[in-house]
């Protein structure tokens, strides 16, 4: 368990498939450039991960498919794939941390959410017939504004003008 893990620079905590983990109470104890270091390596993984998953796309819904020539028709069975490896990914991350499966917000949350991934992964599947990736990656870059407008509408939130000046 991570609680019989003693607290100490030196010492780490067994995590998932070999990576190692510093206990939560020895976070505030890493110097700033171990942070930065891990950071790094974390924000590096998740673009090099986008990159990989957007190439793949690209190749999947562009590149002709068997002796006719034709092209991958059906992106909502992509996103049915993406899914379930997604929540296999989930439910294995969980219980490698201990962490609870039950739901900790209501219900229609999650499903708003769901539902709105879904149609926009399905969306970005059947876009990249038409421009390619990094055009469709620019386009996605301006998205900031309506997820603004969008989180005022469904979840009350409120943004000052340094938060308006950041989305444009």
């Amino acid at each position: 368990s991570r609680g019989s893990c003693s607290v100490s620079l030196t010492a780490a905590c067994p995590s998932f498939h070999g990576l190692y983990i510093m206990p939560e109470t020895a976070v505030n104890l890493r110097s700033p450039l171990v942070t930065a270091a891990w950071c790094v390596f974390y924000g590096g993984g998740i673009i090099a991960m986008l990159v990989i998953y957007g190439l793949l796309q690209e190749r999947i819904m562009s590149i002709p498919y068997g002796d006719p020539g034709e092209f991958f028709k059906d992106s909502v069975f992509l996103v049915l794939c993406n899914r379930i490896v997604a929540i296999a990914f989930a439910v294995g991350m969980a219980s490698g941390k201990g962490e609870s499966l039950a739901n900790k917000a209501p219900l229609w949350k999650y499903l708003a959410i769901s539902f709105s991934s879904v149609f926009a992964s399905a969306c970005q599947y059947e876009a990249l017939r038409y421009v390619s990736f990094p055009v469709q990656m620019l386009g996605k870059s301006f998205k900031m504004m309506p997820v603004m407008v969008w989180g005022m509408l469904v979840a009350g939130k409120r943004y000052g003008f340094g938060g308006w000046g950041d989305g444009v």
